[in-house]
């Protein structure tokens, strides 16, 4: 099992998770996944699925204004 991992999302890194115990903190590269930083995941999986939810936000909020 690792100890970090970058997670990337549409080909950009969009954080790296750094292990604390058995969980994961994470750490923003980006800026739009700073709402991210310091949160805890305990896993993976988890931590790219809730990079996917933000990377989608800008995506609805600009296709209502529209």
């Amino acid at each position: 099992m690792f100890d970090n991992y970058i997670i990337e999302i549409d080909d950009e890194a969009a954080g790296i998770l750094i292990r604390s115990g058995r969980s994961f903190a994470f750490h923003a590269l980006e800026g739009a996944f700073a709402t991210l930083e310091g949160q805890v995941f305990a896993d993976a999986v988890a931590a790219e699925r809730a990079a996917r939810r933000i990377r989608r936000i800008p995506a609805a909020t600009s296709a209502r204004a529209s």
